[in-house]
């Protein structure tokens, strides 16, 4: 991989080692195509908070425009995994939005627009913007590129008033459709309750009474999802006016339109955006089956959920239809902020790990010691800001299972081994060696590891020390 040299202005904190400097004109480039692949890169951030999804929106590069609308789950009453009002309310805010929804096709407090309202002031979403409930007026039709099960997308009149949207989901599990992020939004969440039914039947009724009676075309439900999405990214200008953003908590198998959904039994992963919606979808799933469960903290109800749908074919027929790829490249931003925290605060380490943060202060590399001694789990796919990395520090977060740092301060030796090992590293600055403090040799702990050609045999010194 090669190294990512950032020449922004920080101060570089020393405590118990120091360095012999020099600096690099490498800068890191961000670019929302893979170079190599042309993959279309998913951004992703482990803090779940309004500054956090303000942040992701930004990262994108694709300002919001003109009438802007976001697409939420208001939420079943009685349920309480939707997205919360003051989590959304700085983005909605930031892009002078509209919270935009639809009636439901199914019974509950959803389904007819003055009980549906009712539902919105209880959840407090008139409480921090503008809400619209799309198809109060009726509805209209828009062409659909895939006629395999459905003819039209039946969508709320109000679509029209809108300019640009941002699709922002809570990514969870559903008990139809296997789980439920951005394609599940912009097909059944856009629609009209008739147009929900002409979904779900796989294009046989747009009566919401008849829809339940012809649920038996699994494959053709999930199809006539995504070629519902379709539908609505093309409106938006072939998708250059909408762009999506999957929030990953409350890991329910259960939707939002449940009143009673199951409690999770995951914990929260973060929140992922892209301008691709297959890429972003699939990159969430990726995440639920690859999770590292344990005692308390366990994907399987989740992956049962997805499996026993066939949820991931609404991914496989998005893509044949050519409404975005499942390759993808999954690029976190949580590092810059982390580093810039950490300076801020005169820390010497920040862990960020499955949206929670923990900070640290003590000299060398007792901390990471510790916690990969006592706290393994917060190592594992973390993301890590480091005030000064030498190759000791480094030995023991690739033995976490680290998934990038971002550090001030980094030496060639440490670099190299975080390279060798699939570690991102982002350096402010690379300097040959990390000198001790009085700068006259190296640094004392980084010296007895000069031998050491392997990160087992880093931590092994560094443990019998």
């Amino acid at each position: 991989m090669k190294t990512n040299i950032l020449l922004a202005a920080l101060a570089v904190l020393l405590a118990g080692c120091t360095s012999s400097r020099h600096t690099s004109d490498n800068t890191e480039q961000s670019s929302f195509c893979n170079q190599e692949s042309g993959a279309p890169v998913v951004l992703m951030t482990q803090d779940i908070s309004p500054a956090s999804l303000v942040r992701i929106y930004e990262a994108l590069g694709r300002p919001a425009q003109g009438r802007v609308a976001v697409k939420i789950s208001t939420g079943e009453a009685g349920g309480h995994n939707y997205l919360k009002p003051e989590l959304i309310r700085q983005l909605v805010n930031t892009v002078d939005g509209t919270i935009v929804e639809c009636n439901t096709a199914y019974p509950g407090k959803r389904n007819s627009t003055k009980e549906h309202w009712q539902t919105i002031r209880d959840h407090g979403f008139l409480d921090i913007a503008k809400v619209d409930i799309m198809d109060e007026e009726g509805d209209f039709t828009i062409p659909v590129r895939d006629t395999t099960w459905i003819h039209y997308d039946r969508v709320g009149s109000h679509l029209k008033n809108y300019d640009f949207m941002i699709n922002l989901a809570h990514f969870k599990g559903h008990a139809m459709g296997g789980f439920g992020g951005v394609l599940k939004n912009q097909s059944i969440g856009v629609a009209s309750a008739a147009g929900k039914a002409y979904i779900h039947s796989a294009g046989i009724t747009e009566s919401t009474t008849k829809a339940w009676l012809h649920t038996d075309n699994q494959d053709g439900f999930l199809e006539s999802m995504a070629a519902a999405a379709q539908a609505v990214h093309d409106y938006f200008g072939n998708g250059e006016r909408i762009l999506y953003i999957n929030v990953v908590n409350n890991l329910s198998v259960d939707c939002d339109c449940d009143s009673h959904p199951a409690a999770p039994e995951m914990n929260d992963i973060g929140i992922l955006a892209s301008l691709d919606p297959v890429a972003l979808d699939q990159a969430c799933v990726d995440l639920v089956f690859n999770y590292s469960s344990k005692d308390g903290d366990n994907a399987a109800a989740l992956i049962e959920r997805i499996n026993s749908r066939h949820g991931i074919h609404i991914l496989e027929h998005a893509a044949k239809i050519g409404l975005g790829s499942r390759e993808y490249r999954l690029v976190s931003i949580d590092g810059p902020d982390m580093l810039g925290l950490l300076n801020a605060n005169n820390l010497s380490l920040l862990v960020r790990n499955r949206g929670v943060t923990t900070t640290h202060a003590n000299r060398g590399v007792q901390d990471l010691l510790a916690l990969l001694s006592e706290q393994p789990e917060r190592l594992r796919g973390a993301v890590v800001a480091d005030k000064m990395i030498g190759k000791a520090a480094a030995a023991l977060m690739i033995e976490g299972g680290v998934q990038a740092v971002y550090t001030n301060l980094i030496c060639t030796p440490a670099r190299e081994l975080l390279e060798q090992a699939g570690v991102k590293v982002v350096a402010t600055e690379e300097v040959p060696m990390i000198l001790n403090r009085d700068r006259s040799g190296q640094c004392p702990i980084d010296s007895r590891l000069n031998d050491a050609q392997t990160p087992e045999e880093c931590v092994a010194i560094l443990r019998a020390m």
